[in-house]
């Protein structure tokens, strides 16, 4: 790789790549988890009270959330995008078909939920988090609409 280059030149070279090498990657060279590269249980928690905030305030999806005990809820969907994303949280809630039978979600209502929840996103995670969440976030649907 540095064959054509003097030693001293050669030992530059090694050090240089080995310094950007180190800016690469976090401390114990583990490669940072979608929940650190999002900013932690701070920005979650942003994320998840402004989606559900704007969801409740649409009256197209609000419909949705009628008797849901919301503080719970907002709990429930903070603890497990912090799962998804490889954060340090427990998520004990119910799991997406149980809780979401009967309520009788549309993909209209699913799909206005994702654009207040890709509008959050925006403003507080880059444009690699935001659709890395989503990758995650997207097999649930299956489980929440028309159950």
């Amino acid at each position: 790789m540095f064959s054509g280059l003097r030693p001293a030149a050669r030992l530059i070279a090694a050090m240089l790549l080995v310094a950007l090498a180190g800016c690469a990657t976090p401390p114990g060279g583990a490669r940072a988890t979608l929940y650190e590269r999002m900013g932690g249980m701070p920005v979650i928690n942003q994320v998840v009270n402004e989606t559900i905030d704007a969801v409740l305030a649409d009256p197209k999806t609000r419909r949705s959330f009628k008797d849901i005990k919301i503080p719970p809820l907002k709990e429930n969907i903070t603890k497990q995008v912090c799962v998804l994303a490889g954060g340090p949280c427990k998520y004990d809630g119910a799991v997406m078909r149980k809780a979401h039978k009967g309520l009788e979600i549309t993909d209209s209502e699913f799909d206005l939920m994702v654009a207040a929840l890709r509008e959050s996103l925006d403003r507080h995670v880059g444009e690699r988090e935001k659709n890395e969440l989503l990758r995650l976030l997207a097999p649930m649907k299956r489980d929440v609409v028309g159950v």
